[in-house]
């Protein structure tokens, strides 16, 4: 009799332990990043874990270099985590593969607030209509400018609601020549698409339309304002061109006090407050005929279609994409905040944008965030990598000023719209 209690006992404690294991949910979270960054993970998990005791979130780091190819791998091998770490760039190549639960359900039965993040966001992380991902941080463009340099052309601060003929009055005085020779430039030059597609929204263009079905950067609207990007180096000359710069960067020359302007990110912040040696601020950039439109991409979290733990992993994201992530990531001046003001949670999102605003420069960070208005995201798409090699190869001899973008746009365009076609017959099946 004894030992059938003692067996009895024995088994009740295991199917105890067992009903215990079976209470806790572990919901894992794949995403890259530094040392700074998993620190920040691995802090919010222990408060995230502090407080829902039946969900237990693990981080599971990735390096930035092996990500994309080992997390479609690990889609492919049918052991993908319940949560991915993604930008809106490389999103639709594996949204197209059907990877990523779509939130509606989850937003509808929480009655979950959307309206609390950067509506340009929240649109990149759309795919066939549907929300997949919630953003964590946005990136964007601004114009960063050496205030030194135009106080000594005599120049006053550009007005926030400048225009390109405002900007290009700017370049033209801010370079300089002597004996024949160009020693310094209104504004430095990129040739990556991020940095020339302002020019072609902000004046009407796009890239496709809407739905993908056509390529457009080869009509007047895009062409014209590419070109007038294009111009600033061969026709002004107010941007140094490849023998000018040899073989400085964009933002070497910008940091080295050789260019005024520069169109450029918030990650830029950190190196120029710790190396410029001059007095420098941002400003929106200039308007064209359609207004100042810059990117508004960026980074945030979507659900694995494959996840056996959806309800725990929505509470999950829910976590790192709302106020206390937010915090968390802001604080460590790591992103711009996807999250704007929230009346409903003003301490909460107040608190965000105080960390945001840490001590200038530059003086002007609201730009940063004012910009996000009128921003639209990146016009990515499945095959969209594809495209891109074909449109930066046509563009190669623009950017050398050996051929006009219009010349040089139409001889891609029927490569570009074969793809087109193709993602359309593949989308339809």
């Amino acid at each position: 009799m004894k030992r059938w209690t003692l067996a009895l006992g024995a088994l009740a404690l295991v199917l105890g332990m067992g009903l215990g294991m079976a209470r806790t949910t572990k919901v894992v979270v794949a995403g890259w990043g530094g040392e700074q960054e998993i620190a920040m993970y691995n802090e919010l998990f222990k408060k995230f874990n502090a407080t829902h005791p039946n969900i237990k979130a693990e981080f599971m780091h990735i390096p930035a270099k092996d990500y994309w190819t080992k997390i479609t791998a690990m889609f492919a091998a049918g052991k993908a985590p319940d949560l991915f770490f993604t930008n809106n760039i490389n999103f639709p190549a594996l949204a197209s593969k059907r990877v990523a639960q779509p939130l509606e359900p989850f937003i509808k039965k929480d009655n979950y607030d959307t309206g609390i993040f950067y509506k340009g966001i929240l649109d990149a992380f759309k795919y066939d209509g549907k929300l997949m991902a919630l953003p964590r941080d946005i990136s964007n463009l601004v114009v960063y400018y050496n205030r030194d340099m135009l106080k000594a052309a005599g120049l006053p601060d550009p007005d926030p609601n400048w225009t390109w003929d405002d900007f290009l009055r700017y370049a033209k005085a801010l370079t300089k020549e002597e004996n024949g020779k160009r020693t310094q430039w209104g504004v430095s030059f990129y040739t990556f698409f991020l940095f020339w597609e302002p020019w072609v929204w902000s004046n009407g263009g796009r890239w496709y339309t809407p739905d993908h079905t056509k390529f457009t950067l080869n009509q007047p609207a895009a062409t014209e304002g590419l070109q007038f990007y294009v111009d600033l180096r061969w026709k002004y000359h107010v941007a140094p061109t490849p023998e000018e710069s040899a073989d400085r960067s964009a933002y070497s020359m910008f940091l080295g006090g050789k260019t005024a302007f520069i169109v450029d990110g918030r990650w830029r912040v950190p190196s120029l407050k710790k190396k410029a040696k001059f007095d420098w601020d941002i400003i929106p950039f200039p308007k064209g005929k359609a207004g100042s439109i810059v990117d508004i991409d960026g980074s945030g979290w979507a659900m694995s279609s494959q996840s056996r733990h959806k309800d725990a992993a929505w509470e999950v994201l829910k976590f790192l994409a709302g106020p206390e992530g937010s915090l968390a990531f802001t604080k460590g001046g790591l992103i711009i905040p996807a999250i704007g003001f929230d009346p409903m949670h003003a301490d909460a999102t107040n608190a965000i944008l105080k960390a945001f605003f840490q001590p200038p420069p530059p003086r002007h960070q609201q730009y940063f965030l004012t910009v996000n208005k009128t921003a639209i995201p990146t016009e990515t798409f499945e095959r969209w990598s594809e495209v891109q090699n074909l449109i930066n190869k046509a563009l190669s001899p623009v950017w050398q000023g050996k051929e006009d973008v219009k010349s040089a746009l139409d001889k891609v365009a029927p490569q570009v719209q074969k793809i087109l076609d193709e993602v359309q017959a593949e989308r339809k099946k």
